[in-house]
C-alpha cells in the first residue's frame, strides 16, 4: 500500500542544479501513480541535497538515492536505496506504470513484453523526459529517477515508467555531472492532492502554496544597501532575480514590475509596492506599508505596526505582530491579523476573515481583539476561527450595533461591526490551528 495520492492532472516541478532551474512537466493524465509519488516526494522536500550519483554520457543522468546526501557514503554502493516512508518504516515501492497507445488506462506491474502488448507507450524515453529507475523487479521503483540525455526509446520503452518531460532547462540537464547536487525541488504549478484546507478550495490553496514554493527556490536575488534605498524594478531585473529583492537597513521604497516579484522589507519603515503580477511581499522590523496592486498577491507585515493593502485580485494578507491595518480592497481576499489587535477591512468580493485563538494567551479584554469592519454575508464574506474548540464553544454576543465573539472559557476572539449574531454565526467556520491555509504568507 502506498501512502500518497495519485496525481490526476498535470503539475510542474522546478529542480535547481548548480544554481540553474530545470522545469519539469508531470503528466498525471498518463502516469497518475508515478507522478503522484514524485510530487509527494518533492512536497516532502526529499530531493533537496540529493545528488546525481550515476551519469552516463549520452544516455542518462540518475539521482534520488537518499544516501547520496552523505559525502562519506561509499560511491560504489549508491543506487541501492529509496525513500523510507515514515508512516510505514519501510521503503516505498510503486508498481511499474506504462500506458500503451490506444489504452484507456495504464498497465500496472508488468512490462509491455510481459503483458504481451505490441504497442508503443504513450510516454516514451525520448531526450529530456524523466522516468523512474528500478531494479530488475518491475515494481521496485521508489525515489530514484533519471533524465534521458538522448532518445532512448529503442532500448528503454516498455520497461521503464516515463512520467514527464523537461519543458525548460534542457541545457542545464546536458551539463549535469556525476556528483552534482539538487539544491532544491519544488512544485510550482498544479493541484496536489495532499494539500488540503478547511477554508480554502483547492484552486486558491494550491495557487498560494505554489507561489510560495517558487519564491523559495535558491535562484537569483539582490540585496540592497544599509541606507534608505529607492528601487524601481523593471521586468528584466525582476526576471533576473526570481528569488527576490531584500532590503537591508534604512527606510526603503521598493516598487515591483509588471510581472511576479518577490520583495522583502527587512529593517526600517519600508514601502513595498508589487504593482502588476502575482507578488510576494514580506515586511520586516519597522512600520511598513505593503501594497499588492494588480494580481493575486501574498503580503505579510511581520513585525511592526503595518498597513497592508491587497489592491485588485484575490490576495492573502496577514499582519504578523503588533497592531496592523489590513485592507483587502477588490477581489476575494483572505485577511489574517495574527497577533495583537488588528483591523480587517475586506472591501468588495467574498472575503475570508480569519481569527486565531492561539496567538494571545487568555484574551479577556473585548477592546483588544481583532475588528472586522465590513462583514457582508450577502457578498459571500465568511468568518474563520482557527481554534481547538468547536462551534458550540463560540458565543455570538450583541454589543451595540456589533457582534462580539467569545469562547466558552470567556476568552474573546474578535469583534464584527454592524451586523447581527445570527448573520455572523451562519457564516462562521471552525478550522484547526494547523490548517495548511494558515501557513501561507
Amino acid at each position: 500500500m502506498v501512502n500518497f495520492s495519485p496525481l490526476s492532472g498535470s503539475a510542474t516541478a522546478v529542480m535547481v542544479v548548480d544554481g540553474q532551474p530545470i522545469e519539469i512537466f508531470l503528466d498525471g493524465a498518463n502516469a497518475p501513480i508515478t507522478t503522484g509519488n514524485f510530487a509527494d516526494l518533492v512536497e516532502r522536500r526529499f530531493y533537496d541535497g540529493v545528488t546525481f550519483h550515476r551519469v552516463v554520457s549520452n544516455f542518462v543522468a540518475q539521482g534520488g538515492d537518499p544516501n547520496s546526501r552523505n559525502p562519506n557514503f561509499p560511491p560504489e554502493l549508491l543506487g541501492r536505496s529509496g525513500f523510507i516512508d515514515p508512516a510505514t518504516g519501510q521503503e516505498r515501492e510503486i508498481p511499474l506504470e506504462i500506458k500503451p497507445e490506444g489504452a484507456e488506462r495504464p498497465l500496472l506491474g508488468l512490462t509491455l513484453d510481459e503483458a504481451g502488448i505490441n504497442a508503443d507507450p504513450v510516454l516514451k524515453n525520448e531526450r529530456g523526459t524523466i522516468a523512474m529507475a528500478r531494479t530488475t523487479d518491475p515494481n521496485s521503483a521508489s525515489s530514484q529517477f533519471y533524465f534521458n540525455l538522448r532518445n532512448n526509446s529503442r532500448s528503454l520503452d516498455g520497461d521503464y515508467a516515463v512520467f514527464g518531460e523537461i519543458r525548460n532547462g534542457l541545457s542545464v540537464m546536458d551539463t549535469i555531472a556525476q556528483g552534482d547536487r539538487i539544491e532544491a525541488a519544488r512544485i510550482v504549478d498544479g493541484i496536489i492532492p495532499s494539500r488540503a484546507s478547511a477554508f480554502l478550495t483547492p484552486e486558491p490553496l494550491n495557487f498560494y502554496v505554489n507561489r510560495l514554493n517558487r519564491a523559495s527556490l535558491p535562484l537569483g536575488f539582490q540585496v540592497l544597501t544599509d541606507n534608505a534605498d529607492n528601487l524601481t524594478i523593471d521586468n528584466a531585473l525582476s526576471a533576473a532575480n526570481p528569488s527576490g529583492f531584500i532590503g537591508f537597513g534604512g527606510n526603503d521604497t521598493i516598487t515591483g514590475s509588471a510581472i511576479d516579484d518577490v520583495l522583502y522589507a527587512n529593517k526600517g519603515d519600508d514601502v513595498l509596492a508589487g504593482n502588476g503580477g502575482d507578488d510576494l511581499l514580506r515586511g520586516g522590523q519597522g512600520n511598513d506599508f505593503l501594497s499588492g496592486g494588480d494580481g493575486n498577491d501574498i503580503a505579510h507585515g511581520n513585525i511592526g505596526v503595518d498597513t497592508i493593502s491587497g489592491g485588485t485580485g484575490n490576495d492573502f494578507l496577514r499582519g504578523g505582530q503588533n497592531e496592523d491595518l489590513i485592507l483587502g480592497e477588490d477581489g476575494d481576499d483572505v485577511l489574517l491579523g495574527d497577533r495583537d489587535k488588528d483591523t480587517l477591512t475586506g472591501g468588495t468580493g467574498a472575503d475570508r476573515f480569519i481569527l486565531r485563538t492561539d496567538t494571545d494567551a487568555g484574551q479577556r479584554d473585548p477592546n483588544a481583539v481583532d475588528v472586522i469592519t465590513d462583514f457582508n454575508s450577502a457578498e459571500g464574506d465568511r468568518v474563520v476561527i482557527a481554534t481547538q474548540a468547536t462551534l458550540n464553544d463560540v458565543r455570538f454576543l450583541q454589543s451595540g450595533a456589533d457582534v462580539l465573539l467569545q469562547l466558552s472559557n470567556n476568552d474573546f476572539i474578535g469583534l464584527v461591526q454592524n451586523t447581527s449574531p445570527a448573520a455572523v454565526q451562519a457564516a462562521t467556520t471552525i478550522v484547526s490551528p494547523f490548517d495548511l491555509g494558515l501557513a501561507i504568507g
